[in-house]
């Protein structure tokens, strides 16, 4: 088919304009660089017998209360050791790390009887490191709470519990945060990473602000047309709104946050540990014009060819009704990650947005493009900055030592590129062939 007309960038589509005198919404990224959604930091301690364990080697994909006892506290020693049982009946994992050698936690665990898994921070360097990341006060006990992933939940301080205890407090919380899931047998399923609480709800909530008040057009895909490659809007396969983000500081936000909450799954879970980002869209797919995306693949044109990953994250799941993303490939199952969360999957994969039927579907979208080894000296690509690092060995000076797991603090944050266009392959430009790629 030849199009000889097709639609310019932008052409036709409505864009709503914001106020001239309103302010954007303000896009607020965690000032701590430990806050619920990114990885908890591996460290290597000594348990009672001496023997040193790395936390990542000792969960055991459940959620997890690891507590942190500064000092002697034997009461709220006590209280955790006495909720044991009813953590672990509900599928919950209890650590515990105390100020102290490993004779001390050896008397102290003989004390209580076992119930707890006791590790030694006589020198105090992993209580004071996860301290440091929550912005917690390491002088008082604290408790971390974890999804089966290590990924932060919430935190809270002794100093802070006001009149709930921490054993209160984590039961409630990981009673509601992690509920237990109902395991289900399954003889297929798309190689998709689901990954949730990548942005917090204020962040969704800016986001989706900025769709409304900052400007949209028409979504677009690259087509190829006479033998070259346009961008053009083409509602036989796609029919949605966007807004582009352009505004620097709201790009390295969302870079350093997704990226580091990303970065550690994608190389656990693909070996994909170097990367840069392409343009962050914010979509949205409204029942009442009948959008929707139809199966399509985001790596078949000349400028797309270089992607390696899509992301879609949803903002305000829970909202509307449809939308799901489907695989078909890999059979009729319909994927919805949570408000907040984020599908990642090969931009390779035939995939399909359907529609929406009630209400308004808002997501944030990126592409990832693999940064080749060297290719930027002195740069350093978003896994960079998030890499889980393997834990000191026993004999390094290093052991005990706070070891950054989710990222390095202080890293610099990633900065989001588009991706270059690679060359057409020979005989690739046949005319009137609509990619998606977006």
């Amino acid at each position: 088919m030849t199009d000889p007309t097709p639609t310019p960038r932008g052409a036709g589509a409505a864009s709503a304009s914001p106020s001239p005198d309103a302010p954007l919404p303000p896009f607020r990224v965690p000032r701590e660089p430990l806050a619920p959604g990114d990885r908890c930091p591996n460290f290597l301690l000594p348990d009672s017998s001496g023997a040193f364990h790395a936390f990542y080697e000792r969960v055991r994909g459940r959620p997890t209360a690891l507590l942190f006892v500064p000092g002697s506290d034997i009461a709220l020693l006590d209280a955790f050791a006495g909720a044991t049982d009813r953590f672990r009946n509900a599928g919950y994992d209890l650590f515990a790390v105390l100020g102290a050698d490993v004779a001390e936690i050896r008397r102290e665990g003989e004390r209580i009887g076992g119930r707890l898994m006791l590790l030694a921070d006589p020198k105090g360097s992993v209580t004071r490191g996860y301290a440091a990341g929550a912005r917690l006060n390491p002088q008082y006990a604290a408790c971390y709470l974890m999804d089966a992933n290590q990924r932060l939940l919430a935190r809270n301080g002794a100093d802070n519990a006001g009149g709930e205890t921490l054993p209160d407090w984590a039961w409630r919380v990981l009673t509601q945060m992690a509920p237990a899931e109902t395991a289900t047998t399954r003889n297929q399923g798309a190689p998709v990473l689901i990954l949730p609480l990548v942005l917090d709800p204020s962040m969704c909530r800016a986001l989706i602000d900025r769709w409304e008040r900052a400007g949209h057009r028409e979504g677009e895909v690259a087509s190829i047309v006479d033998g070259k490659e346009v961008t053009r809007v083409h509602d036989p396969l796609k029919r949605r709104r966007d807004h582009a983000i352009h505004e620097p500081a709201v790009l390295q936000g969302l870079a350093a946050t997704v990226g580091r909450r990303i970065a550690p799954e994608l190389v656990k879970a693909f070996h994909f540990d170097s990367f840069k980002f392409d343009r962050f869209i914010v979509t949205c797919y409204d029942s009442e014009r009948g959008d929707y995306f139809r199966a399509h693949r985001d790596n078949e044109s000349a400028s797309t060819g270089e992607r390696r990953f899509a992301m879609t994250l949803n903002l305000n799941t829970g909202e509307y009704e449809g939308g799901e993303l489907v695989f078909p490939e890999y059979g009729p199952h319909r994927y919805a990650p949570a408000a907040g969360g984020a599908i990642l999957f090969s931009c390779s994969l035939l995939h399909e947005a359907l529609p929406v039927t009630k209400g308004r579907r808002f997501t944030l979208l990126t592409f990832l493009s693999a940064v080749p080894a060297g290719a930027q000296a002195g740069a350093r690509p978003a896994a960079a900055a998030s890499r889980a690092n393997p834990p000191a060995s026993p004999e390094s000076p290093n052991a005990g030592a706070f070891n950054p797991g989710g990222f390095a603090p202080g890293a610099p944050a990633p900065k989001p590129a588009g991706g270059s266009a690679s060359p057409f392959a020979p005989g690739s430009a046949k005319n009137g062939l609509t990619r998606a790629g977006d």
